[in-house]
């Protein structure tokens, strides 16, 4: 005989080898009317560090999802909004890189104490940042202008304004999002046309790496790409985030949109960052507030068809088996051994049998 429970523990073990794992939501609770512009993963502390969309803070998040401020600079006196345009984590020297406007500034703070370690005036990008991004080896920030065609990289000290070189890229209809590859080159994207383009950090050559339709609204400037992998970049739309990959870490050849994931009505994407590695998260502003979700793609709902209808073949397989060996093993005993007296079921489940087994 095989018990029941040996062949539910089979049947578990099987289906636990098929990859599951659930959608994580962050619904972020807050007593005062926030509005967040920015986010990224703090990989040191495990949570999100937001940017505030109405004043120069910056802000924890975690997956609890209150809201805890970790720093603030005083505003500016002069026309406009002071805010956080863009944000970047720098997990190897241990820094958060924030980018403000009005005006124009990037700083550095201290991971652990929050204590600012340099601030850097732009007067270059003649608008607000963009966005931002660090190279991790040697430490030095890019930073990207709203309005102009520009990048200004900053030495990773941020003592002087010698330590800034900036290169025009080409006609001047302003910058987005921007990301630090390896070999020495940043990927930007340029918002009026959604075109993802190559620089050289050293020469500032450019190359167009992609054309994308310029009637699909990219997300506020800021925010609009992240790194996944160096083949892999997160692109956000208003309305949607798309998986852009090549085929060599040189974005030379084969790139193209490989996955898209659309948002629900009435959402809008703010940011997008990267948590844990490859994992995608968004920041999503909707009618009943913000929120920070997984990205899901097509592939993964997929996924989860397929793990489903293996679920229910499964089961049915499961069931008959057991059917089967009830029939198999104790079809004949019901005849020949009833008068010995072991307790067991016939296959029509109505009667019990006891019987007794003789020496």
């Amino acid at each position: 005989m095989y018990p029941l429970w040996l062949l539910s523990l089979v049947f578990h073990l099987v289906l636990g080898t098929i990859p599951c794992s659930a959608r994580q939501v962050i619904n972020i609770n807050s007593s005062t009317l926030l509005q967040f512009s920015s986010l990224v993963w703090d990989p040191t502390t495990k949570h999100f560090v937001a940017g505030s969309a109405m004043s120069p803070t910056v802000y924890a998040i975690p997956d609890e999802g209150t809201v805890k401020c970790l720093l603030s600079e005083p505003s500016s006196n002069s026309s406009g909004v002071s805010a956080v345009t863009a944000l970047a984590i720098d997990h190897i020297r241990l820094r958060l890189i924030v980018a403000f406007s009005n005006p124009s500034t990037v700083s550095a703070y201290d991971l652990k104490s929050y204590r600012r370690i340099y601030a850097v005036p732009l007067p270059e990008l003649d608008s607000a940042p963009s966005g931002v991004a660090v190279d991790l080896e040697s430490g030095e920030v890019f930073v990207s202008s709203a309005s102009r065609e520009v990048v200004l990289k900053v030495g990773p000290q941020g003592d002087s304004k010698k330590v800034i070189s900036y290169f025009k890229i080409s006609d001047d209809k302003g910058l987005g999002g921007i990301v630090y590859l390896s070999h020495g080159y940043i990927l930007v994207l340029q918002t009026t046309t959604g075109k993802i383009l190559k620089v050289d950090t050293i020469d500032g050559t450019m190359k167009e790496v992609l054309s994308r339709d310029s009637s699909m609204p990219l997300a506020p400037p800021s925010h609009a790409i992240a790194l996944q992998t160096e083949k892999s970049v997160v692109v956000a739309t208003n309305q949607s985030l798309l998986i852009i990959e090549s085929d060599d870490n040189s974005w030379t050849r084969g790139v193209a949109i490989q996955n898209k994931m659309k948002m629900e009505e009435g959402e809008m994407v703010v940011a997008v960052a990267m948590r844990e590695g490859e994992n995608v998260s968004v920041l999503v502003n909707s009618q009943k507030g913000y929120k920070i979700e997984e990205a899901v793609w097509k592939e993964s709902n997929k996924e989860y068809v397929y793990v489903l209808w293996c679920f229910i073949l499964g089961s049915i397989l499961a069931a008959s088996l057991f059917l089967w060996l009830v029939w198999g093993l104790y079809g004949d005993k019901i005849q020949s051994n009833t008068p010995y007296g072991h307790v067991y079921w016939d296959v029509n489940w109505r009667k019990i049998y006891y019987w007794f087994q003789k020496k």
